[in-house]
């Protein structure tokens, strides 16, 4: 067995960048809880949702069962995330509530619960995105959405979404359905504007092209379409014939492109496309942001 030379270990790098987006992104979200989904009375899901239930149902202070629901959670976090990723979450619970302290709610006089929810989800969105792409949280459902992420790979935002669900059917509980259903618009929107903020408006797409003129295709993709590739190196489990297989991930705007070109060179290759989610390295995003 061949033995490995480690010569850098991994440090996990604080950046003032990082804070100041975090304090930017909890900024955002308490405009949107204090200015646009309190004044309607909608929920913001999350641990304080649940808190909040189980205040109603037990008299006890909300804040002392946010406490409560949030150590277990933290703890979690800093076994199976990062040591960072606890402190910045810690600096993003502190500074949320400090604005949350500051900005008193404000009545926009909207009158409309539909145009609340949408524009309340948006801006909610936009600030957990960028905590959470700073890699921080505001602490309870944010922190199992990342270590879901990073067990099983689910999206973020759809973690977010499912884990809501919960606080919206107990939500039942004290408001009325009307309102429970639109929270659940908010934070549906919220999810769905969380995920583009983090891994941006578009995904990529990565192709796996079989074909006997492999050659060209490859050069083509380089000189036509100026992205990199691989060739791995395959057998037909039924012919039993060598053949190249070429992996190349491209932007979703240039799909039908190598689409084109591939077909041209040999109408009878055979692809298959997946989407990608994140895309690291020259020609894609050259910076590491994750948790």
């Amino acid at each position: 067995m061949r033995s490995l030379k480690i010569n850098k270990r991994y440090k996990e790098v604080f950046s003032i960048r990082d804070i100041a987006g975090i304090i930017v992104g909890s900024f955002i979200l308490a405009v949107a809880i204090q200015w646009v989904l309190v004044p309607a009375n909608l929920l913001t899901g999350g641990v304080s949702g649940i808190a909040i239930i189980l205040k109603f149902l037990s008299g006890v202070d909300l804040w002392i069962w946010y406490l409560l629901l949030n150590i277990p959670i933290f703890i979690a976090g800093y076994k199976y995330v990062s040591f960072r990723f606890i402190i910045y979450s810690l600096i993003g619970t502190l500074v949320l509530t400090l604005f949350l302290g500051i900005l008193k709610p404000l009545d926009w006089n909207l009158n409309d619960n539909l145009l609340s929810a949408l524009l309340g989800g948006v801006i909610a969105g936009v600030g957990s995105g960028i905590i959470l792409h700073n890699k921080a949280s505001t602490g309870g459902l944010d922190i199992i959405a990342v270590l879901i992420r990073r067990f099983w790979g689910y999206n973020i935002g759809q973690v977010f979404f499912a884990s809501n669900l919960l606080v919206l059917i107990l939500s039942l509980i004290i408001l009325n359905i009307k309102l429970a259903l639109f929270s659940a618009i908010s934070i549906f929107i919220s999810s769905q504007v969380m995920d583009l903020v983090i891994y941006g408006p578009g995904l990529n797409r990565t192709a796996m092209i079989i074909s006997r003129n492999s050659d060209d295709i490859i050069y083509a993709i380089i000189h036509n379409l100026h992205r990199g590739c691989t060739c791995l190196s395959a057998w037909g489990a039924y012919t039993g014939e060598n053949k190249n297989i070429i992996m190349v991930t491209v932007a979703r705007t240039q799909l039908p492109k190598l689409k084109e070109i591939v077909f041209q060179l040999d109408p009878q290759a055979f692809i298959t496309v997946s989407e990608t989610i994140e895309v690291y390295g020259k020609g894609f995003r050259t910076e590491l942001s994750d948790f």
